[in-house]
């Protein structure tokens, strides 16, 4: 049996068919990611990236008292500096709810940070109260990542009294992006 040469035009639908079967598995990928993301517990933490390499060590401050603390309605910080997602349309996000007694549940705070380079930062969810004026670091996490964008979720989860802001930053020169809370309604 002899080998019959193929012609350029065989070869060129043959790649153009292997491109087309890799379309569907790639969409299904990011579908099946997107969904394992979503299914999520409240409280965890992950990264979305397109390039990966995140060296990581968490610090979050979370009490075992106010675990059932979840926000209901969400807040959107505005994108300042590096603290941006690609469309620079915000910052990030937060999910909070003000409690009975006046304090306000801080639930998932989302960040978005632009890298144009290599770096190192650590990524930190500040709150600004009545106790802690000057600002309490309650979530942080050092990533190692390369030029792009990125975001995380910080399970915050903790009820604050004379809640007067929640900021997200990584590092003074991204820039710092929060969200302003007033006192009770009534």
């Amino acid at each position: 049996m002899r080998r019959v040469p193929r012609s350029p035009n065989d070869q060129a639908r043959n790649d153009q068919a292997l491109r087309r079967r890799r379309l569907p598995a790639k969409w299904l990928a990011a579908a099946l990611i997107t969904a394992a993301v979503a299914l999520l517990a409240p409280g965890m933490s992950y990264v979305t990236a397109g390039q990966s390499g995140a060296a990581a060590t968490t610090t979050a401050a979370m009490n075992p008292a106010t675990a059932g603390c979840r926000g209901v309605s969400q807040a959107l910080l505005p994108a300042n500096g590096f603290i941006t997602n690609p469309s620079r349309a915000q910052g990030g996000h937060l999910w909070w709810r003000r409690s009975a007694d006046g304090s306000v549940c801080i639930g998932t705070v989302i960040m978005w940070a632009q890298y144009n380079a290599t770096a190192a930062r650590t990524w930190r969810v500040i709150v600004y109260s009545a106790r802690h004026p000057g600002g309490l670091t309650v979530a942080s996490r050092m990533f190692t990542l390369k030029r792009g964008w990125y975001w995380w979720g910080f399970g915050v989860h903790q009820a604050y009294q004379g809640l007067s802001a929640v900021c997200v930053t990584a590092t003074e020169s991204f820039g710092m992006s929060c969200v302003h809370f007033s006192g009770p309604a009534g």
